[in-house]
């Protein structure tokens, strides 16, 4: 049974601060305000709120782009609004061209995400394609990183990550390639997934200086010193966590159908929990303050 952890952080870093720091850290998968207090409570400094989980946790929908710019804009600012992470987002291919990254990243930031990924994906699926991820032109991708620079603004505080999927589609070379150009484009940190060997991870490392982000990686990659050495600041295994607690609420709301009485319900999230995760001490306090 999970108990609220003693080991939180006295003070969170920044996300720009994390990024400047040595060492490699293990983000959390975050969709809501539950979770991302959760992530707080066991030490997370970071959460990322990917398109995936907020598509499944906004519309009941798989990952295929349905989600607006403005859902997960209002997603992200649930979360904010609770001060308990540094919050990343995927913002996929920021809803549409350069113009539309723009608006994008000016509502996220307003929102109060610490960090948003652009990448340079094909998105939606078009009519007539493959279910092979299609990528935009070097050039087209450079420009939305480009136009995301200038939306967030010279003293805007919400970091630009620029990422590729390159890696899956055309290998660590072409990946490589992609990522320096959004480094010269001027983006904070460059966002990798889906890799599946370290000679990649080396390859992409050795022709960018700046921090790099490493999620739903395979697991032979998971050596936090390797991956320090390799300037990866931030390490995520992927959003499995929301699969897991799907079946959870599933298994339980199936057990009271079957008539288990909720008394008996097994892997109830303590009283100490609940009031964690919804921080009822803060509530209490501000009721006594205001109200009393």
């Amino acid at each position: 049974m999970m108990t609220p952890s003693s080991d939180r952080p006295a003070a969170r870093r920044s996300l720009r601060e994390i990024l400047a720091s040595p060492g490699c850290l293990i983000a959390s998968s975050v969709f809501d305000p539950i979770s991302a207090r959760m992530a707080r409570d066991l030490g997370s400094e970071v959460g990322v709120l990917g398109g995936s989980v907020a598509s499944h946790t906004v519309l009941g929908a798989p990952d295929i782009v349905l989600l607006t710019a403005t859902e997960l804009v209002d997603q992200a600012r649930r979360i904010c609004r609770t001060d308990a992470v540094n919050l990343l987002v995927d913002a996929d291919h920021g809803y549409g061209n350069a113009l539309n990254v723009m608006r994008t990243v000016q509502d996220l930031q307003a929102a109060g995400v610490a960090g948003a990924c652009i990448e340079d994906s094909v998105l939606p699926r078009q009519y007539g394609s493959s279910d092979v991820q299609g990528l935009v032109s070097v050039e087209e991708g450079t420009r939305k990183m480009q136009a995301a620079i200038q939306a967030r603004g010279a003293g805007g505080p919400m970091l630009i990550v620029g990422r590729t999927n390159a890696v899956a589609v055309a290998g660590a070379e072409e990946a490589a390639r992609r990522l320096v150009a959004y480094q010269q484009a001027g983006v904070d940190a460059l966002f990798l997934p889906y890799l599946k060997r370290r000679e990649d991870l080396d390859c992409i490392a050795e022709s960018v200086d700046l921090p790099l982000i490493v999620a739903g990686s395979d697991e032979s990659l998971h050596d936090l010193d390797y991956l320090a050495s390799r300037g990866v600041k931030i390490w995520m295994w992927g959003h499995q966590t929301f699969a897991v607690a799907v079946q959870a609420l599933y298994a339980a709301m199936k057990a009271v159908h079957s008539g288990t009485y909720p008394s008996q319900l097994e892997n109830r999230a303590p009283d100490a929990l609940m009031r964690v995760v919804t921080d009822a001490d803060l509530y209490d306090a501000q009721t006594r303050q205001y109200l009393e």
